[in-house]
């Protein structure tokens, strides 16, 4: 997964559990030429209409810009996301549009212009979730105007992180001395071989925590009751995060949350 690996290697922060990230990744290199065969036999999730209201899946780790062969493999496209919600929209036959998520997060590129557009939304906006919505996916959830999740479901993971390996002893134990030639002081940060200095880690760590401060108010600006202790990169169930006021209501089922919707 070329967006994931990115972040991996410490290119950019992510919205997603490290584990989570790094099995998604793993699997798709291995099985990835299998689960691509279940996919062309299969169906992917698409957007559909149920009695005016209109769904949008958002099934799968979240990134932007995808190749058809990362959709195939499990992930989630914002600018799909994006393109069904307008759709929807302007469509006078969809009066209300719900977001059904099962996703553990993603990269951070395009999240938060995907959650703006879903708060301002004219029409009445659900996210429900059976399973996941946590990072990412809770960023663009908690947009909506209910947020509605199973009791046993994990929600939250308001938090953003950078991995970035430092492989330099074991340069230094092979012989080798990386050497870099840059102009800017924040130029090639992390490079392989090489270790962060204090400017650089500073630099990384202002970014992460900018993001993370975007993050906490984009969830304020409608789940006003999520407290600053709520948000610090823990999940919940669905149980305890509709205690926390992450989630607006519990239903065991996706049809149990559109039926009260």
């Amino acid at each position: 997964m070329r967006f994931l690996t990115n972040g991996l290697s410490g290119r950019e922060p992510l919205l997603i559990d490290p584990t989570k990230a790094k099995d998604h990744a793993v699997l798709a290199e291995k099985f990835g030429f299998t689960d691509m065969l279940a996919q062309l036999f299969g169906q992917a999730p698409a957007p559909y209409v149920v009695d005016g209201v209109g769904i949008v899946p958002i099934v799968g780790v979240i990134g932007k810009g995808l190749s058809p062969l990362e959709k195939m493999m499990g992930a989630v496209d914002v600018n799909d996301v994006s393109a069904a919600i307008d759709a929807f929209a302007s469509d006078p036959a969809v009066e209300k549009v719900a977001l059904q998520i099962s996703s553990p997060g993603g990269t951070v590129t395009g999240v938060e212009e995907l959650a703006n557009k879903v708060r301002n939304l004219s029409k009445p906006t659900l996210a429900y979730t059976d399973s996941e919505m946590a990072s990412a996916a809770y960023w663009i959830g908690s947009a909506a105007d209910r947020v509605v999740a199973s009791p046993s479901s994990t929600v939250g993971s308001i938090g953003v992180y950078m991995a970035i390996p430092d492989y330099s002893k074991a340069a230094e134990m092979a012989g080798i001395k990386m050497v870099v030639i840059k102009s800017g002081k924040f130029k090639g940060a992390g490079i392989e071989g090489t270790s962060l200095d204090e400017n650089q880690m500073g630099n990384l760590q202002a970014g992460v925590d900018t993001i993370h401060a975007e993050f906490k108010e984009a969830v304020n600006m409608k789940r006003k009751m999520v407290k600053a202790e709520a948000m610090e990169g823990q999940v919940f169930s669905g149980k305890q995060a509709a205690a926390q006021g992450l989630v607006t209501g519990l239903a065991d089922s996706f049809n149990d949350a559109l039926r009260s919707f």
